[in-house]
């Protein structure tokens, strides 16, 4: 049985195994404080557990799944040739973080994949734009996810006197 522990896991070495991805952290969010996090520290994935729906034979946990990055308003180089390295940028490469990690649980089934391939990620995601106004601007993508894990239901597994 693939626990609550095991998905966090998941998404944990998914962050470490990221290139681009500086941290992972779970929890609620609002008990994170942002400004002792460092620069080094993004770009963050985040997981902030959601509802578990227990079933006949399938258990689905939900998760808000946060990817942000401290946004850089600075004007690089000369016009028209200048590099600006700001909120859009920020939104585009924590969107395509936010895919790959969808990614790995989508195709879970292929040995490159670091999820277990009992995993199934319910689609369609929709995806949310958010920045964040603290010491530093927090900028990013956040997603709800809900994967469908084999749930047992096994009575004789309980630790529990039998009644007998």
């Amino acid at each position: 049985m693939i626990t609550f522990r095991n998905v966090v896991g998941y998404l944990e070495t998914i962050a470490e195994k990221h290139f681009e991805i500086n941290s992972f952290h779970s929890g609620q969010l609002d008990e994170v404080d942002i400004n002792k996090l460092g620069a080094t520290d993004y770009v963050i994935l985040y997981a902030e557990p959601g509802t578990v729906t227990i079933n006949t034979g399938v258990l689905t946990y939900t998760f808000s799944i946060y990817v942000m990055d401290m946004v850089n308003d600075q004007v690089l180089g000369d016009s028209p040739n200048n590099q600006r390295t700001g909120r859009v940028d920020a939104y585009s490469e924590t969107l395509q973080i936010l895919q790959d990690v969808i990614n790995e649980f989508k195709q879970s089934l292929y040995s490159t994949s670091w999820v277990d391939g009992e995993v199934l990620l319910e689609l369609p995601i929709t995806a949310e734009p958010f920045t964040a106004r603290f010491d530093n601007e927090l900028t990013g993508w956040t997603a709800t996810i809900s994967l469908q894990v084999n749930n047992t239901n096994n009575l004789c597994i309980v630790p529990i006197t039998p009644n007998s």
